[in-house]
């Protein structure tokens, strides 16, 4: 039977809200595996349809075994001879699988079986081959695609990572390409040089090879991959915001800021959707009517046209607007008062792009909050004695640019942002990590760089508090799964009971050039 790969997201608890149900990193055999219980018939070991008569196996025929039966046919022989051999061979089955942790303890298995002398010179053999290297308890392993097309990447989380406070660990940079054979290599090779743990690798094909590596390998990872997901039981932990995070939290600030109707406007991509997606769902568990849904296409120079349609602005399917045309003529374009139903609206976009979406909003007629309190009688007469929607603009991590109220001009003066890290704004380790790391590059963070920083200031720590313990990888990952932040670069952290950070998110204003945090 073929492998079956099961990777699952993960159920949030507290702040962070519901995610999809958890499923398993770790890579499944459909076939039985050494400690669990098989079905044995009498006088026979079979699984498959064959007897198995352990009075008559010799080598030939216990090489001839498939997994499910040879286990099996151990089950019931104990310690009596060929239980050795037997051992051999399922420990060869699981080592081809790559489970070494289950090879090395059949092995064992072997050392009290009647016959192992006939075979200790193999069973020997495989042992040195499954023999891990000592571990360093100071040692951290960090993944990150430090050549390649995501180099850069690579090298402005390097940069903030050794920005951290070490508390006495030392941290080994391991290249992965940008790629998940890359990825899952670099693991291997963390496993070589004995690190206790690892840290990244931030691609999300790359996360997910290298967590499955890691897990057959029994070595707490702590992911940099900006997707929902971890599995603390087996040390998989993610330590950095998703944009499904970051569309939940957007939906939380709606209801806490009284929104009752809301909107999202987001780039037809990947990372556009999860966000998206997780706004619209968070926003209906909290009681919001989702009242607009839109998409763009973020590689076009023309961005108009999904506009109209979004704001309902195609004369052939809104009577309303077409007859206003004939009366106006071209110029009803921008006289037109469009029927607006939400009082928020999210567009999960990067800064350049979000600034020419919001400023097409009011010259279509869209109302958009740039003041406390909008002068309702000139709103009512701009609009032919109607009062319009008033409404609430809100982006992502990606609209955090010093650049974003030049661009956006008047139409993003009052808007929200929601991003994990807000520089110096956001407190002294904050401002201390954004000084440093400016003098280091010459720029300023980005949130990437900023969450990989207090990743490697928790699991630093972690490593610190699992102390000198009979086996460090577990003592760090049960460390991990209890860790927290007090002070970290983007504000107070935990880890939750899912195996993901849960952080509290800061929220700015765009007022005048300035990007201020929300009053």
């Amino acid at each position: 039977m073929g492998r079956v790969f099961v990777l699952g997201a993960v159920a949030v608890l507290g702040a962070c809200g519901a995610r999809p149900p958890r499923g398993e990193w770790v890579e499944r055999e459909g076939t039985a595996r050494y400690g669990e219980s098989h079905a044995v018939s009498e006088g026979a070991g079979d699984t498959a349809g064959t007897a198995v008569d352990i009075t008559k196996l010799d080598a030939a025929a216990i090489d001839a075994l498939d997994e499910a039966r040879v286990l099996t046919a151990l089950e019931r022989i104990g310690d009596a001879a060929p239980a050795a051999r037997l051992a051999l061979r399922a420990a060869r089955l699981a080592f081809h699988r790559g489970d070494e942790a289950e090879a090395r303890a059949l092995i064992a298995r072997a050392t009290n079986a009647a016959d192992e002398a006939a075979v200790h010179a193999e069973l020997a053999a495989l042992a040195t081959r499954l023999a891990a290297p000592p571990v360093d308890p100071s040692v951290i392993a960090v993944l990150l695609p430090l050549t390649g097309r995501f180099a850069s990447i690579g090298s402005e989380l390097r940069i903030a990572i050794q920005l951290a406070p070490a508390s006495g660990t030392k941290w080994v940079f391991l290249d992965t390409r940008g790629e998940p054979a890359g990825a899952a290599t670099a693991v291997e090779a963390a496993i070589a040089r004995g690190a206790v743990g690892i840290i990244g690798p931030v691609g999300h094909r790359e996360a997910i090879a290298a967590a499955r590596a890691a897990s057959l390998h029994q070595i707490p990872i702590a992911l940099l991959a900006p997707a929902d997901g971890a599995d603390p039981a087996a040390g998989v932990f993610r330590l950095v915001d998703s944009p499904a995070d970051e569309g939940r939290e957007v939906a939380r600030l709606a209801a806490a800021e009284n929104f009752p109707t809301v909107g999202v406007f987001a780039p037809r991509d990947d990372v556009g959707q999860e966000a998206a997606d997780a706004f619209i769902a968070e926003a209906t568990k909290l009681g919001l009517a989702v009242t607009g849904q839109g998409a763009y296409d973020p590689t076009s120079g023309e961005l108009e046209a999904d506009i109209k349609k979004f704001l309902n602005l195609i004369p052939a399917l809104n009577p309303r607007l077409a007859a206003h045309l004939r009366s106006h003529g071209k110029k009803g374009w921008v006289t037109f008062s469009p029927d607006i139903p939400y009082s928020l609206l999210f567009l999960p976009d990067r800064y350049d792009r979000a600034a020419i979406v919001a400023a097409f909003l009011p010259y279509y007629g869209v109302e958009l909050r740039t003041m406390e309190f909008p002068d309702a009688a000139m709103l009512q007469r701009k609009h032919g004695g109607n009062l319009p929607q008033v409404v609430q603009l809100v982006g992502g991590s990606g609209w955090n640019h010093p650049s974003l109220p030049i661009r956006g001009g008047n139409a993003v003066q009052g808007a929200l942002i929601v991003d994990a890290f807000v520089g110096g704004l956001g407190g002294d380790t904050g401002a201390v990590f954004s000084a440093d790391f400016q003098q280091r590059t010459s720029r300023t963070p980005s949130t990437a760089a900023a969450q990989a920083h207090d990743a490697a200031m928790l699991v630093g720590r972690a490593r610190r508090d699992a102390g000198a313990a009979k086996d460090p990888r577990a003592a760090l990952r049960a460390a991990i799964a209890r860790a927290k932040l007090d002070d970290g670069a983007c504000g107070p952290a935990a880890m939750d009971t899912d195996g993901e950070l849960a952080r509290e998110p800061n929220v700015l204003e765009v007022q005048g050039d300035q990007l201020i945090v929300a009053p």
